[in-house]
């Protein structure tokens, strides 16, 4: 049982692992009555006035609601977050961080204003966003057994928050859409030019962190980076079009298939 559960953890991929074992970790600590969430939310009055830095990063570890809903919560982070590592960033460590902090930094400027105090919550319904625009077609189930595809899945779940936890947990998440959006309309560009190098992972990011781990190889101690668009996979069998890297044409796509995903299966949400 150990060994199954060790190599379960090494077989998700590092940045997922790092929030599935933190956000287990900080959730576990509240309910234990170890941590206080009061340490790790983000007040913006204590981060600025008291230098309490650390607060707008222990604030994407923190999960609202009860036990039941804390869990599920954890559980789809993780099923979103590892496809897109898995699938659009390719395993390129440097990549994905990132991604995930321009999200961030988007997501805890936003609540700024909404009074979030919390930030999990946004930050998954960014990464369905953002999943959901790569799958549109792919079918997911919801809770009571609904399906719809993909690409209906962030409205389902505003909507669900909406209900759930009121205006201000539907305000919160609202900015996971917000800043997904704004990533994909710099990455998005004109045709036939790069993306915005706002979005472009910076060198010397890359060079800290060098692909360890690739969807094609599997674990290697391969040090190398490969210089590509920022966010892009490749699809191999598709021509190119408008003369982007890693870009086809729509008609050359297969049904359910996208440009940056090139797998993925249909989700089971709050189902068992």
């Amino acid at each position: 049982m150990a060994n199954e559960i060790v190599d379960f953890i090494y077989s998700v991929p590092p940045i997922t692992r790092v929030f599935l074992l933190g956000t287990i970790g900080t959730t576990f600590g509240i309910l234990l009555n170890v941590i206080s969430p009061a340490l790790l939310l983000n007040y913006w009055p204590l981060t600025v006035y008291k230098l309490q830095l650390w607060r707008p990063l222990t604030a994407f570890f923190v999960v609202g609601g009860d036990p039941m809903s804390k869990l599920m919560e954890i559980y789809m982070f993780y099923t979103y977050s590892k496809d897109v590592e898995m699938e659009k960033f390719r395993g390129y460590t440097a990549d994905y961080i990132y991604f995930l902090t321009l999200l961030g930094s988007v997501i805890a400027g936003l609540n700024y204003f909404t009074g979030g105090l919390a930030y999990l919550a946004p930050l998954l319904v960014a990464l369905t966003h953002t999943w959901s625009q790569y799958n549109p077609e792919r079918i997911v189930k919801f809770y009571f057994g609904i399906t719809f595809k993909a690409k209906y899945l962030p409205a389902v779940l505003l909507a669900f928050k909406l209900l759930i936890g009121g205006q201000s947990s539907f305000l919160i998440s609202v900015t996971g859409v917000v800043a997904s959006y704004l990533y994909q309309h710099l990455e998005m560009s004109q045709p036939g030019s790069p993306p915005s190098p706002i979005i472009q992972t910076p060198q010397w990011l890359k060079k800290l962190l060098p692909a360890a781990w690739s969807v094609e190889s599997g674990w290697t101690t391969d040090t190398r980076h490969v210089q590509r668009p920022f966010g892009r996979a490749y699809y191999p069998s598709a021509p190119a079009a408008s003369g982007r890297p890693g870009s086809t044409s729509s008609n050359s796509r297969p049904e359910g298939s996208s440009v940056s995903f090139r797998w993925g299966r249909g989700h089971r949400l709050g189902g068992s």
